[in-house]
């Protein structure tokens, strides 16, 4: 299949990525290989031991914690990893400026020196990274390293085809050999196993997800209680916080807040499963009530006035006090915390909406993307996942210091106990290991009272999780028509909290939901499941 042959099915390389099909750069088939973990063998999730973390993380998905930078450094590595590979091709994208070529940059060739090989890394900006991405593709030469996106159409057939099966080498308690990779927990191994074989290394991430983020102090403020044991005591909260005359209000986005009053009410987190059948979370009666209950808080003037345009700087607000309850994904916690010191932040566990406890929480995506290894001889990939095992040691060792700050002295100075980055540091720190590999989240290291809240929040929350039974499958459709049926949705969702349409409105977006491609993802999730 020539680079031209594929241009000429697929409309050129932008049109691959909205979804006319990445596969036919692998081979003549046309008929997306079935996604899913069947019989894959995950690796065994093996903590790691050579750091003591302040809080130990839990097998089922509690961050570990550290309230400091550990003072004496483990070294994870006695050999260099890339010893004799020679230049190692990555692509990747990034969110950060282009840092210096090796050439002129002393942490790259310090990296190049520690790995034993030269890293010849492709970085793009990530609003242009799928775009990139089919076009290596269409050329039907892989680098070594790839970070493959959830974004990206027909990946089943792209990894199979063109990747490497890592399964002999990370399966079961052979990742043992990766010790590193084998503290990455099981969840976020999901999206990549395909076909029966795991077709690459999950850059994870934490599974607590989204957080509904309360200003404690204003709450406290005005004598309500930031834990309300119902959806009842949820909207007395709101209520309290709410004084349009004072320029403050409840809440800023809609969409958060009807996932939150749908975790009340109990929402599947996007698929359930009968017997084998799908069913999405937007035919349940349940969602239909979050958006319907969601439009009566905003008819009682909850909402910040501007919250349907969809362009609040709703953080900024949050911080400076003029809503007080904001979803946002875990890490913000400590972004906010830096960014708004007189703020003091809580974490808002959603009751289940009659009483009764703490409601089942959606589980977060436990992995940004996967980075695919390219096929070849079997000792190659090997040392290709050594190199990923170094760029997995967890905090608390010297390769982890050096990857994220670099030379000690001349990249970042120790400053009461945190590293603190050069000039020099700012500009050439920069390369973006992080979405090639990394190690598992932690929380902290930081404040104790704020890691301790956070660990708290989610040994309340983590074992609660509730993950979707699409996990480890993979739907061509689901991604292909993501964009378009997501459209159908939040117009649908704006439509009814604003009371331009009645709540029963719903139902015809659904049906054409299912039009778009519901019923074609839900079909494929089957056969994957059967399969």
């Amino acid at each position: 299949m020539t680079r031209r042959r594929f241009l000429t099915l697929t409309g050129g390389a932008a049109a691959a990525v909205a979804g006319s099909g990445l596969l036919a750069a692998c081979g003549t088939s046309t008929t997306p290989t079935t996604g899913g973990a069947g019989s894959v063998t995950f690796p065994e999730y093996a903590p790691a031991t050579l750091v003591k973390p302040d809080l130990p993380a839990t097998a089922d998905g509690v961050m570990a914690g550290f309230y400091e930078y550990p003072a004496n450094l483990a070294t994870a590595f006695t050999s260099k990893p890339g010893e004799g590979l020679g230049n190692v091709t990555v692509l990747t994208n990034m969110f950060n400026p282009v840092p210096p070529s090796a050439g002129s940059n002393a942490y790259w060739q310090e990296v190049n020196n520690r790995l034993g090989a030269t890293l010849d890394i492709t970085m793009t900006p990530s609003a242009d990274y799928l775009s990139k991405l089919s076009t290596i593709i269409a050329g039907g030469q892989l680098p070594d390293l790839t970070l493959i996106s959830s974004k990206l159409a027909h990946r089943a057939d792209v990894l199979t085809r063109m990747c490497a099966d890592l399964s002999e080498f990370v399966s079961g308690s052979a990742v043992k050999d990766y010790p590193f990779l084998a503290n990455i927990p099981r969840d976020a191994w999901l999206p990549t196993a395909y076909g029966g074989g795991i077709y690459g290394v999950p850059i994870p991430r934490g599974i607590a997800g989204t957080i509904f983020f309360s200003r404690n102090d204003l709450i406290r403020a005005r004598s309500l209680n930031n834990a309300p044991a119902s959806y009842a005591e949820f909207v007395t909260l709101a209520e309290g916080l709410t004084d349009a005359k004072a320029n403050r209000w409840a809440f800023g986005g809609i969409k958060r807040v009807i996932v939150f009053v749908g975790t009340m009410l109990g929402v599947p987190n996007t698929w359930k499963a009968e017997g084998g059948k799908f069913v999405s979370e937007f035919e349940t009666e349940q969602r239909k009530e979050a958006v319907a209950r969601t439009a009566e808080l905003y008819k009682k003037g909850l909402f910040h006035p501007d919250s349907l345009g969809g362009k609040l700087q709703v953080r900024d607000l949050f911080g400076n006090g003029t809503i007080a309850l904001h979803g946002d994904g875990y890490a913000a916690w400590d972004t906010m915390a830096a960014a708004y010191k007189a703020a003091e932040i809580g974490a808002m566990p959603a009751p289940k909406a009659e009483g009764g406890g703490i409601a089942q929480h959606p589980a977060g995506a436990a992995a940004f993307a996967i980075t695919a290894v390219k096929k070849g001889d079997k000792a190659r990939i090997k040392q290709l996942l050594k190199i990923c095992d170094w760029l997995a040691a967890p905090l608390g060792t010297t390769e982890y210091m050096f990857r994220k700050f670099g030379i000690e002295g001349t990249h970042y100075t120790m400053q009461n106990g945190k590293p603190v980055l050069t000039d020099k540091g700012k500009v050439e720190v920069k390369l973006p290991l992080e979405y090639v590999i990394d190690a598992p989240p932690v929380l902290g290291p930081g404040d104790k009272a704020r890691v301790d809240a956070q660990r708290a929040y989610q040994e309340k929350v983590v074992p609660t999780m509730l993950r979707s039974p699409a996990d480890g499958l993979y739907s061509a459709t689901a991604v292909d028509k993501a964009g378009e049926m997501s459209k159908i949705i939040d117009a649908a969702e704006l439509d009814i909290v604003s009371g331009r349409k009645p709540a029963a409105y719903w139902d015809e977006a659904v049906a054409a939901w299912k039009k778009a491609g519901g019923d074609a993802a839900r079909a494929e999730y089957e056969k994957a499941v059967s399969s």
